[in-house]
């Protein structure tokens, strides 16, 4: 779909405006009126009337706790924003605008009885909002509400928020902030937490941990890769971790070994998720569109990369035993040796502490250069005989 400029089914764009502006006092008016009243006023307090246009039906307003505001709260929150304006605070009006026929395709929207999902468009502002508190974007203490609002061709949420006592002086967000915002806002609404949740069981539980239940210390094929994993880590064992550029030349038989690993150990559970990442690559491309910043057009690779990652990892921690073995039973025949040396109760030689540490620095040393020298070769003739590895 290279070039195509399909358009989003879900926009989230935010404004703010001064506290001496007219259309902050404008939206204050606007609280407690009611919806037909408050749809005639729509262009003399919303920054998106070009963007926008007239609502044909509004909702009543919601908030953080409430999903529809009575006219105590509402006069409360009234009370509130004019303190904020009083005190100078910033007005921020956010929108989420839908694309109708998206709507439709995740069943929030039924356009023959023009009903929608409000209580999940609510619970969904509700988090993108936290996301920005959570980020210091807005304070904690804000207050805001909502109102969803009725178009032919997109229906969409405005909302409003202020601080009574202002502790925030810059009122534009970075565009990341507003990206996660509708990200947090979409999750929400398509419940993909859940669809993400099965992604990840796949990843971690269906193929990666299941990998120690399985029988591939009898894989010759494996054993074969791990040979060649061993012969090409880097000196430096705080480097032996998947990530780092020191592993580049072990990290392509670590690859090869989950290649292999999953064509032969697990192709279905392989296949089943290519086809939920196709499934949920669609939906992105839906909901936030197809030639703009396309932030998740990675989100397939990104996600067999990470399986890749964490099956070399799970298969360096097992490397990593293996070696710290070698390395006990190495310490344990050299110290038996040296104790052996030290019990020859026939010989009369009296030998001193200085003469007793050169012989252990001498016995060291040569029992390490054993090591280095035939280390390869018990290695391999271990992992070909399937003995403790």
């Amino acid at each position: 779909m290279s070039g195509v400029n399909q358009s989003p089914g879900v926009v989230v764009v935010s404004k703010f405006i001064s506290f001496n502006s007219k259309t902050f006092s404008s939206y204050i008016d606007y609280m407690d009126r009611e919806e037909a009243k408050r749809n005639k006023s729509f262009n003399r307090y919303s920054l998106y009337n070009d963007y926008m246009g007239n609502p044909k039906k509004t909702t009543g307003l919601f908030n953080k706790d409430t999903d529809l505001m009575n006219d105590n709260e509402k006069l409360d929150a009234k009370e509130l924003f004019v303190k904020a304006q009083k005190n100078k605070s910033i007005l921020w009006q956010d929108v989420f605008s839908f694309d109708n026929k998206w709507l439709e395709k995740q069943g929030l929207y039924n356009p023959r009885t023009k009903e929608l999902d409000e209580k999940k468009v609510k619970d969904a502002v509700r988090k993108s909002i936290g996301f920005a508190v959570e980020k210091k974007c807005i304070a904690e203490t804000c207050v805001w509400n909502g109102a969803i609002h009725f178009n032919t061709d997109n229906i969409h949420v405005h909302v409003a928020i202020c601080e009574p006592n202002p502790t925030i002086q810059r009122g534009k967000r970075t565009q990341k902030t507003l990206d996660i915002m509708k990200s947090k806002f979409v999750n929400e609404l398509l419940d993909s937490k859940e669809n993400f949740l099965d992604i990840n069981n796949i990843i971690r539980k269906d193929i990666v941990d299941s990998k120690k239940n399985s029988k591939i210390k009898e894989d010759k094929k494996l054993k074969e890769l791990t040979r060649n994993v061993i012969r090409n880590l880097p000196k430096d064992k705080r480097h032996w971790h998947y990530g780092y550029n020191t592993m580049n030349d072990a990290k392509k038989y670590l690859d090869e070994m989950t290649k292999y690993y999953i064509d032969t150990y697990k192709k279905e559970e392989f296949k089943e998720l290519i086809s939920k990442l196709d499934k949920q690559e669609d939906v992105f491309k839906e909901t936030y569109g197809v030639g703009q910043r396309s932030k998740f057009k990675d989100y397939k690779e990104n996600k067999i990369d990470e399986l890749y990652k964490r099956m070399g990892n799970a298969f360096l921690t097992e490397i990593k035993a293996y070696i710290k073995r070698e390395d006990e039973l190495d310490k344990i025949v050299n110290q038996k040796k040296i104790n052996k040396l030290y019990s020859n109760k026939s010989s009369k030689l009296i030998i001193s502490k200085k003469e007793l540490k050169n012989i252990e620095k001498a016995l060291s040393n040569e029992f390490d250069s054993i090591k280095n020298m035939d280390y390869y070769q018990r290695l391999q003739y271990k992992i070909d005989n399937g003995i403790n590895i």
